[in-house]
């Protein structure tokens, strides 16, 4: 997430933390963002962010991909964009970026069950694009752009040349790329903030 601080006009509320889930721990991070920016309420009907101003990043879901079936996804999703509604009606949020799930059947944690873990990450990646669509069709104040981590990190596994790493890299757990068996490496992370940035400032021209 700091890493998109790079851009000194960004200023940033993060209230991620390590290995969340979706399921059990996103409705958390919604009540500690509401007690630091209170609801709208009849008495204070503007909202404390500038919905003009503001955008709301959201990017779970690794950890439950890692740990239950792709039968299970489709209420999580559901969790998600309960999160998201709450947003929109109670914070006045109108700019949302939803982020896709990388590619994680490619890390090293993955080597005795890609097939089994690649198949949670496309089932998780098309219910959120697909209620994505939903919500922006349903809530038309609503600006929703689905970021796809996916198809930046395919990119830099895909050609680990292009952007300055090794051949070996895609595949080294404590390499350049994974950090350890799933985990990304800040240089990583530094491309995904690149790209999610330039892909801002596309929607925004």
């Amino acid at each position: 997430v700091d890493y998109l601080l790079k851009d000194s006009s960004i200023r940033l509320h993060n209230f991620a933390f390590p290995s969340a889930t979706m399921e059990d721990d996103l409705l958390g991070q919604l009540s500690r963002f509401f007690a630091r920016f209170p609801k709208k309420s009849p008495a204070n009907p503007i909202p404390i962010l500038d919905p003009n101003e503001t955008i709301y990043v959201l990017f779970l879901d690794i950890n439950d991909c890692g740990r239950i079936s792709s039968e299970e996804l489709e209420p999580i999703v559901e969790v998600l964009f309960d999160a998201v509604h709450d947003l929109y009606v109670k914070a006045g949020a109108r700019n949302f970026v939803l982020v896709d799930v990388p590619p994680i059947d490619r890390s090293p944690s993955a080597v005795d069950s890609s097939d089994e873990v690649q198949n949670r990450v496309e089932t998780w990646n098309d219910l959120l694009r697909t209620r994505a669509s939903e919500f922006a069709t349903s809530s038309p104040q609503a600006t929703v752009l689905v970021f796809s981590s996916h198809k930046v990190l395919t990119d830099v596994l895909d050609d680990p040349l292009e952007y300055d790493f090794t051949e070996d890299d895609p595949a080294d757990e404590g390499g350049a790329i994974w950090e350890d068996d799933l985990h990304l490496t800040p240089a990583v992370h530094a491309i995904l903030a690149d790209r999610l940035l330039a892909s801002l400032k596309t929607e925004d021209q």
